[in-house]
This record gives structure tokens, sequence and C-alpha cells, in this order.
């Protein structure tokens, strides 16, 4: 292995990958470091139960990422060439209630409002004309997602010059409860909306939010999840034999302790032990906002308090995986299951926004309540690749605050059992055969185990930070970091869940597009 590159990327996360395979691309020689002994970040798939039975650890959901050139187009051909597959499943997401009723968004809006219309007539025709409204706004969004941000003032500007930009100005500033409330009146479609919002952490009535209900109906139904073929791993399988079919290398079980600057450029890494690799044209740190200051010495104190300023989400996930014997049984009905997400939670809109007053002081639940909010996925009934023939996985996702009362997030590691087994009992109020008999093995991951996963991951948020009006687009992580590049330093370049857009987005396409910008190299001839 040489001890000099063009670039070195810091971690293997999904989009750091995405930025190296642009780079590696463009003929630069690239190095990938990551700490952990095996690639991918948050986008990872393993045998952790049983053998046969592929979970995903973190991100499952591949929502953004369709939206994206890179995948649109296929830009670096991880379908046509590297062996990348996704099923589109009709059924999108459920939600499925406690009194044993269920609401279902398909792919189809058509077949989404025959779901409405069983609790409202009035809301299945509001819906109609929500989803076209934001599907015609989409376009504003997508655009901006995966290329370089813009600072918020001209982009502001940019929305300032059409009534359908000034409407998602509106929404930029509300909660999502709010924009709900406007439109809507049955519970459970306001209910069923703002939990698959809640896949963002931030809260119903959090102000600076309502521009994710805004978009979601237009991703859903223009843009549907995917779910790759072997899991969600598969992306960064995709991802690594590109990378190293163009050249590139990575390099695991290898700790970045420091990046070293000389003269204004960051030149090189020193890694845990003393080694040094350097860098001649730069280096791609996915650091999240919290660690910048402890990764790179001499930077301006505004620019790193700023970034520790930067705000997690209100809440965090806990996920729970299963090997079955048998695929659980729906008290709702097996249409509810049939689909990429599966949502549980009370049936009134007032029950439902007790759950996140709950988290906000610290419990799990209110006491003599065992009201919660719950999500899951099987996606082994799309993809019998990932258990063993007539078995099923499923990942069940519970959520709480990180920091408990009375103990804070040590907390977790105490009750840890605890929290597993009361969560088991809250989806088998929902199913009929989740009995200790159908279960092969279980694992459970608290919020403190989640955080332990990746740096990225602080205190919890698989999103990074919280997507907040003040931490999106142009201010996402902050303004100048925005740039995806450190101040004060020539070639120190950002990406990430925490710097570009959240979950699986393949966002690390606008740090190379940055690099490329800054080195006069033509990205346009990159993407064929």
């Amino acid at each position: 292995m040489a001890s000099t590159y063009d670039f070195i990327v810091i971690g293997s996360g999904h989009n750091g990958l995405t930025a190296a395979c642009y780079l590696a691309k463009a003929g630069k020689k690239i190095l990938v470091l990551e700490r952990n002994d095996w690639y991918g970040g948050g986008v990872v798939t393993k045998e952790i139960i049983a053998p046969g039975f592929k979970f995903d650890l973190h991100s499952s959901l591949h929502v953004n990422i369709q939206a994206n050139p890179l995948i649109i187009n296929d830009e670096l051909k991880l379908q046509s060439k590297y062996g990348l597959k996704y099923i589109y499943p009709d059924g999108v997401y459920s939600t499925m209630f406690d009194d044993g009723t269920a609401l279902v968004t398909y792919k189809d809006v058509e077949r989404t409002c025959q779901s409405i219309a069983q609790f409202s007539e009035r809301d299945a025709e509001a819906y109609r004309k929500f989803a076209a409204m934001s599907m015609k706004i989409l376009p504003m969004v997508t655009q901006s997602l995966f290329v370089p941000a813009l600072p918020q003032g001209p982009f502001y500007a940019l929305l300032d010059q059409s009534l359908e930009g000034q409407e998602m100005m509106r929404a930029l500033q509300m909660s999502k409860l709010d924009i709900c409330r406007e439109f809507f009146e049955s519970d459970k479609l306001i209910i069923h909306l703002l939990k698959f919002a809640a896949e963002t952490l931030t809260a119903p009535e959090e102000m600076g939010t309502g521009f994710v209900i805004y978009t979601m109906p237009g991703m859903v139904h223009r843009h549907p999840i995917g779910v790759p073929v072997g899991g969600s791993g598969a992306l960064v399988d995709a991802l690594i034999a590109c990378l190293e079919d163009h050249g590139g290398e990575l390099r695991g079980r290898t700790h970045v302790e420091k990046v070293i600057t000389e003269g204004g450029k960051a030149v090189g890494v020193r890694l845990e032990g003393g080694e040094v690799i350097r860098a001649r044209d730069g280096i791609i740190g996915q650091i999240h906002p919290h660690l910048l200051g402890e990764m790179v010495d001499g930077l301006d104190p505004g620019v790193v308090q700023w970034a520790k300023r930067t705000q997690s989400g209100a809440f965090s996930i806990m996920p729970q995986h299963y090997a079955l014997h048998e695929t659980p049984k729906f008290k709702a009905g097996d249409e509810a299951g049939r689909v990429v997400l599966q949502n549980y939670t009370p049936s009134t809109l007032e029950r439902f926004l007790r759950v996140f007053d709950n988290y906000r002081y610290g419990d799990m639940w209110a006491e003599g309540s065992n009201d919660t909010i719950l999500a899951s996925h099987m996606q082994c009934q799309f993809d019998p690749t990932q258990v063993p023939e007539g078995k099923c996985a499923i990942t069940v996702y519970g959520f709480g605050p990180f920091d408990l009362r009375g103990g804070g997030s040590s907390e977790w590691d105490r009750r840890n059992q605890e929290m597993a087994d009361w969560l088991l009992e809250r989806f088998r109020d929902y199913t009929t055969n989740m009995s200790d008999s159908n279960i092969i093995g279980r694992r459970f991951d608290s919020p403190l185990e989640v955080s332990r996963h990746s740096p990225m991951f602080q205190r919890g948020d698989v999103s990074g930070i919280g997507e907040y009006l003040h931490q999106i687009g142009g201010q996402r992580p902050t303004p100048e970091l925005a740039k995806l590049k450190v101040p004060g330093l020539s070639n120190l370049y950002l990406t990430g869940t925490a710097i570009n857009v959240s979950s699986v987005s393949g966002a690390g396409r606008a740090t190379a597009i940055k690099v490329c910008q800054d080195m006069k190299i033509n990205f346009d001839k990159l993407c064929g």
C-alpha cells in the first residue's frame, strides 16, 4: 500500500464512498480508511442472529436516493455493471392502529385515496389534491439535494419567485402537525402522515419541520422506496466494486486520529499508532460537526463552536432484530403487512402526540399507559434471498429518549433487557403469532448502542443531526460547513449524513461536485 494518495476519505459510509467513486472515475488515486472491519457506516447488512438471516443494522429504506441522478441516470453504473438491483413494491408504508384498523399508502395515488376513504371521504379528496401539489413542488426540492447547497438567502429568493415556492417558504417555518391539521380532518390520516414523517426523528409539533409533510407524498408517489436485493448493504457492495474497478483502495480496522495540516492545507492523516498517510489533493472527511474540533487542530474557534451547537433529533431509535420461523400475522390484516415499512400507533391523535411528550421528558411510557409508537420492515417478503427458505427476518424499531429520566444515557445499559422485553410485548399487541416458539433469536440495540455504531450517530441520531429549518439546505450543518469545505483550510472537504441530506441519499455526489469545481474537473463527463 502506498504512503501518498491524491485523496484520502475518512470513513466508508455510503456518502464517502459515493464521492470517492466519482473522483476515482476522474482518475484520482483514492484511499478510503475505515475504523471497523466492515464497510458502509449505517448502510450495512449482516447475519447477526442465525446463519442465513440477513439484517440491515440501521438504514434500510432507500428513499431520497431514488431521486438522485446517481440512481436515475445510473451515473456510476452501479445498476448496469456493479450488481445493484432495486425492487419497488406497490405497498409503500402502512399504519396499524391499536383498534385493529389500518391505513396504507401505495405507489398509486388513487389506491392510497381508497384506503383513506374508509376513514374520511373528504380527506381522500384532500389528499388527492395535496399529493398533486407535492409532486409539483418536488422538483424544486430534489434538484437542490444532490449538488452543493445554495446559501439560505439566495435559496429563499429563488423560492419567492413563484406561488409554489412561496408556499414552500411558509411550510418550512411551520410544524408537521400544523400542516396536517390545515389540510386534513381525520385523526388516523394525520397520524399516518406524522408517523412516517417521524422517521426524521423530529417531533410533530416542532416548528421548522413542516417541509417534510409537503415533500413526502411527492417522493412516495414519484420516487417510491426501493428495496435493495440482498439487503441495504448491496448499495455499499456496488460502490466498493465501482471504486476498486477504478483503482481505488480501502483499508479497514484503521482509525484516523487527526487530520494533518500544513500551511493552511490538509495534507494527510495520522492514524492510531502514529502512522501518517499523505494526500496530494485533499481529504474528504465524514466527520460529525460535534467532533470537528477534535479531528482538526487550529481551526477558527467560532467555526468549531457553531459546529458543536448543532442540534440532534428530538428522540432516538432502537432496533430489535428477530429471526423467525414464520412471518408475523397482523391483527389489522395481511394487506397492512405487505408494504416496505409498517407502523404501529395509538388510534387517536391525542394519545399519539402524548408519546412524544414522554420522550421529551426522558420517559419511554407514561405511568399507567402502554402507548408507544413502533415501526418495522421485513424485506424478505419481497427478497427471499435474505432468509433461509420459509423463514422470516424482521426488524422492529422502537423510539425513545437518548437520556432516560433518572440516569441519563448510561441508564440504557442497565435497563437494556427490560426495554427489549417491553418493546416485544408492544409488538405482540399488533400480532397473533409472536410467541417465544416463533422466535429463533433476537437482538436489541438501545439508543446508546446505536450511538456506539458510528461517530456520525451522536446521541443515537441516525440522521446525524436533526432536520430542522436551521439545519437543512444551505445551513446544514452550519452556513459555513454547508459549503462542504472547512473554513481556513484549502482542501478539507466534508460529507456524511450530518453534512449532506440525511438518510440513504447518495448525497456524497454533492461533495464530489464541489471537489471537481475546485479542481477544474468537468463533473458531467464523469456521469456517463
